[in-house]
């Protein structure tokens, strides 16, 4: 009987720890930031934790397995989050006056309050929450004496979390704008704990454009990618010219070296976008195609989390991008052409696995000349029917419509392990060329 005893005892004493354990991952974490006197560091549950993110609750099994630990979304994605171990930077919406909210309403500013206390209230055990995000550019269009009730109602619902919460840091989202009136943030809002910034081709100047508007506090980069359909050279006729993926992968890991690895204000990152949406283009800022196939940019972030690229790499697309092989154009490398004209093109593609490569090409309207800003939802533009006339191994025959306007050639070069590299060519169809 003794012995029996002492193994049921041994057995409950297991079974104890297994449960405490369990209890321990599966409880609310404490965060906070911890300031050595050259640096900041964010701590989760005591224990140091550099945010390797991203935005977007898409595939959360790839970006585990790349490296990542975080995701920045809404509440939704909490539960899926922990289930693969990752953590959750919450956005709490912030009204934005470019989509009609106005806060010079009283009782719309004190309902935006009281939303972001029930939703502080109803998730701040959550295991998998990190931090708070309070709203996302809404700086955007605005003159200094709009922003000013902003940075209010930021700083108040900022107070409010650590009283209500006070296991969790609450921070702000800026866009490029940091550059101009970062000091706005650093006199208004004493109460947010770090700032989060969203940066793309500025991140390449960001700690150096922190530092000369005095910021001192740590940051988050909540959100980086290619170079901005703002921010690249234009077509004659007003459209951006986007980077292929593989220039897009490079820059990603320029971009992660100079304003993320070994800064002393930074706590991490989150890259943009672990999905695939419709901004200027279907391929610009996903990291992700329609299909699922992913880019190089997941490949290079997985360098920069880990060190390592994957086993098996995406393909690459030359310097060259797609080339006009026909000389159909009105004028040499414009690239406008006549409706009803016949294009030849090619590209350059290679897989670094020498896997083979499967090359689609499809003709769009070119709608990259939009006015929206901030990310801000566009319908999906669908290829257009006909327009590809035959292919082979890396060239294409196109038949432009008949109808003027601007158009998007993009082609697709896709290995057999879901790896894809993509580039495309704005086009410009007239009826009749223009006089000399």
């Amino acid at each position: 009987m003794i012995p029996r005893m002492k193994f049921l005892t041994l057995a409950g004493v297991l079974t104890l720890l297994v449960l405490t354990s369990v209890f321990a991952d599966h409880g609310p974490a404490t965060v906070t930031i911890e300031h050595n006197g050259t640096q900041y560091r964010l701590l989760r549950n005591g224990d140091p934790y550099f945010i390797k993110g991203a935005v977007g609750a898409n595939r959360l099994d790839l970006l585990k397995a790349s490296g990542g630990n975080s995701v920045r979304a809404g509440v939704n994605s909490l539960d899926i989050a922990q289930q693969q171990g990752l953590t959750v930077l919450v956005g709490l919406s912030i009204g934005n006056p470019r989509h009609g909210f106005d806060y010079s309403n009283p009782e719309k500013v004190r309902q935006q309050f009281e939303n972001a206390r029930t939703t502080v209230r109803k998730y701040k055990d959550h295991p998998a929450l990190l931090m708070w995000a309070l709203g996302n550019e809404m700086e955007i269009n605005t003159t200094p004496a709009e922003r000013v009730p902003i940075w209010k109602s930021v700083n108040e619902i900022a107070r409010m979390i650590h009283e209500e919460d006070g296991k969790h840091p609450a921070i702000t989202v800026m866009g490029d704008a940091y550059r101009r009136i970062l000091t706005e943030v650093k006199d208004q809002c004493p109460d947010i704990d770090a700032m989060g910034l969203n940066a793309y081709v500025d991140m390449l100047t960001l700690p150096e454009d922190i530092a000369h508007q005095g910021w001192t506090k740590p940051y988050v980069v909540t959100e980086f990618g290619p170079r901005g359909h703002w921010q690249v050279a234009k077509t004659p006729w007003g459209v951006p010219l986007e980077d292929s993926s593989t220039e897009k992968a490079a820059f990603y890991l320029q971009a992660y070296k100079h304003s993320v690895a070994d800064q002393p204000l930074c706590l991490g990152s989150y890259v943009f976008y672990w999905s695939q949406k419709q901004e200027k283009t279907h391929t610009w800022y996903g990291m992700f195609l329609p299909d699922g196939s992913r880019t190089e940019a997941i490949d290079a972030m997985q360098r920069a989390w880990t060190g390592v690229y994957p086993t098996n790499r995406c393909p690459t697309m030359g310097p060259a991008k797609i080339q006009i092989i026909s000389e159909a154009d009105l004028a040499r490398k414009t690239n406008i052409y006549l409706t009803g004209s016949r294009l030849r093109c090619a590209i350059q593609a290679t897989d670094p696995d020498n896997d083979p490569i499967t090359i689609l090409w499809d003709l769009r309207p070119d709608v990259a000349g939009n006015p929206n800003v901030g990310g801000d939802w566009e319908p999906n533009v669908e290829p257009i029917a006909d327009s590809i006339i035959a292919t082979k191994n890396s060239t294409v025959e196109v038949r432009l419509p008949a109808v003027p306007g601007k158009y998007r050639l993009f082609v697709y070069a896709r290995d057999n392990h879901g790896g894809a590299a993509t580039a495309n060519l704005p086009l410009l169809v007239v009826d009749k060329a223009p006089e000399k």
